[in-house]
């Protein structure tokens, strides 16, 4: 905490999210503010990076449309569609995790939201790995004699693949990071439960 008030930026710079360090050997003697400044730190990364990659889905594929044809035009026009779904949820994240009030001063309910993130982050790990199997099954289906569009069933299923991976590797280490802050804070959080 700052100021009494709950650690987050208000002038937030999604940019300057993608730099900042999270603050592993924090020098500050309040184990529980240095928690929430790393908690908040990890989540605007998350908003940042999977924020980027949304951007960069979207501005890629909308300039890639233009000129591509067969299988290629179907690869950028589900990039693009999948672009708009990490927007979305970029958002969302935001706003729930980040505008709400997310860090009450009490110690369980702050297990509770960790413990809710960890959930929503493993939930998402495994529904990424089923993306990249839809995606498999659907590039397996173009080749296929008798299947109609083969050029769109491999394109879409190359860029939910795409996706499936990459969204597995970035949910993959926001999920360590978070593990590795509750290692850190959980001594401190095991002394302060024995004292109340």
């Amino acid at each position: 905490m700052e100021n009494g008030q709950p650690y987050r930026l208000q002038r937030w710079n999604f940019w300057l999210a993608l730099r900042q360090p999270i603050g592993w050997n924090a020098p500050n003697a309040d184990a529980l503010a240095d928690f929430d400044r790393r908690f908040t730190r990890i989540i605007q990364k998350h908003v940042a990076v999977l924020g980027s990659w949304s951007l960069l889905c979207m501005l890629g594929s909308t300039t890639a449309l233009c000129f591509s044809t067969g299988m290629g035009y179907y690869f950028f026009l589900m990039s693009f569609t999948w672009g708009i779904i990490n927007a979305a949820l970029s958002i969302g994240i935001f706003y729930h995790a980040l505008y709400k009030k997310l860090y009450p001063c009490d110690l369980l309910e702050r297990l509770e939201i960790l413990r809710h993130v960890r959930e929503i982050l493993f939930l998402n790990i495994g529904m990424d790995s089923a993306y990249s199997i839809a995606g498999a099954w659907l590039r397996e289906h173009s080749f296929k004699a008798s299947v109609q569009y083969p050029e769109l069933w491999a394109g879409f299923g190359w860029a939910i693949i795409i996706q499936g991976i990459y969204l597995m590797v970035q949910d993959s280490g926001i999920a360590y990071l978070h593990h590795r802050n509750f290692k850190i804070v959980k001594p401190h959080l095991q002394e302060l439960s024995l004292n109340q």
